[in-house]
């Protein structure tokens, strides 16, 4: 992880959560910077040129993109470097088939910016045949305007399917009218996401407002979490998640609500997600997943006949026999999500503190702790997997 990365993700010390987890600091991270720069835009744009250009052969916007005299360094056969110019490559894409999709799907991974240049990472997917490519550019700004200059890319022969995973994360940094550290629950972030991307999905990320989310209970002596609190790509997306207004529902083949305790602030509440949540849902026959305190995310979700999700079905979540309710989180914002359950006349269930516990009902997946998050993924998987 590079030095100005470090400096844009500050990690501050907040409270312990007091819910019989051991041993584990609860740490907040990543300022809260949610508007996005003009630079960090317009970085955004060139790429989202080249990656719509490529995937519908047009030609003029993979112009826009690049930079007139831009080199491009591409994987050719048998491991030779295969060099061309941008407008060469431009014609790669035939104009006769403009506006036609042809089979690549591209995400923006990461980027990062220094002065009028920048770097960023992109995947792009070919279904068919399975290829997943990981492109790598140097951009610069030119006369106001950010340009690709140069691009590489590394090329891997496995299988796609193209189905990406939407995982629902908070802004919150306090408890409502405290002082309250919060934030998002790092391990589920970190076993969840893993476990997807081995799975070969793709996964993204949204909240209430989009950038940085403050993060929790961090354990560096973990190795998957350490792995992932030095990815620069998964950091990344974390300090710029998607405002629900980005979000087209139709792309994703599940949601996963993460816990921690931001997850019980304002996420519940929030229509935008509840309508992505519920098109995914209940209009597309995704699948609805929640961990933990990610369960309280889910709880005001309404199906089309106005009854609540969890209305009737078997649901998990942190128990209130493993709470400190003599702790300062529990004092400044007394809660309890087997309550919520109850309410909504879901059926709770629990298991042993420290152990995985889920419920599966029908494309409903909730787990109890983090330690359910990997149990909890690959239920979601072998669901979506049922769907082929």
């Amino acid at each position: 992880m590079n030095q100005g990365f470090l400096v844009r993700i500050i990690f501050l010390l907040c409270c312990w959560l007091g819910m019989a987890i051991h041993g584990v600091a609860a740490v907040s991270a990543a300022t809260n910077n949610i508007n996005v720069s003009d630079d960090e835009k317009g970085i955004k744009q060139a790429i989202h040129w080249y990656l719509n250009g490529t995937s519908y052969n047009d030609q003029s916007q993979i112009n826009k993109a690049f930079y007139v005299n831009a080199r491009l360094y591409l994987p050719g056969k048998d491991d030779a470097m295969r060099e061309m110019g941008a407008l060469e490559y431009a014609q790669l894409f035939p104009e006769d088939k403009k506006g036609q999709f042809n089979g690549r799907l591209g995400r923006l991974i990461s980027m990062d910016v220094t002065g009028d240049v920048a770097t960023a990472k992109a995947e792009i997917l070919l279904l068919n045949p399975g290829i997943r490519f990981v492109d790598v550019f140097l951009l610069k700004k030119i006369q106001g305007t950010w340009q690709i200059i140069s691009k590489t890319a590394i090329r891997e022969n496995a299988p796609q399917h193209g189905r990406k995973i939407l995982f629902v994360v908070s802004n919150a940094q306090h408890y409502p009218g405290t002082s309250v550290s919060t934030g998002n629950n790092f391990p589920e972030l970190a076993y969840a996401y893993q476990t997807f991307i081995k799975a070969g999905y793709a996964v993204d990320f949204v909240s209430q407002q989009g950038g940085s989310v403050p993060l929790e209970m961090i354990n560096t002596s973990d190795t998957v979490q350490r792995q992932h609190l030095y990815s620069p790509d998964f950091m990344w997306a974390l300090a710029h998640t998607k405002h629900p207004a980005e979000i087209a529902a139709k792309d994703y083949a599940a949601i996963n609500y993460i816990g921690g305790g931001s997850a019980i602030i304002e996420i519940a509440d929030n229509r935008a997600i509840q309508a992505i949540a519920m098109q995914i849902y209940e209009q597309q026959g995704g699948v609805l997943a929640a961990i933990c305190q990610g369960t309280q995310g889910i709880s005001n979700l309404k199906q089309s006949n106005g009854t609540y999700v969890m209305s009737d079905k078997v649901l998990t979540s942190f128990p209130d026999r493993y709470l400190n309710q003599q702790s300062p989180v529990f004092k400044a914002y007394p809660f309890s999500l087997e309550n919520t359950i109850k309410q909504r006349k879901g059926k709770f269930t629990s298991g042993a503190n420290g152990s995985s516990h889920i419920e599966v009902d029908g494309r409903l997946v909730t787990g109890m702790n983090w330690e359910s998050s990997v149990a909890v993924a690959e239920a979601v998987i072998r669901l979506l997997d049922g769907k082929k």
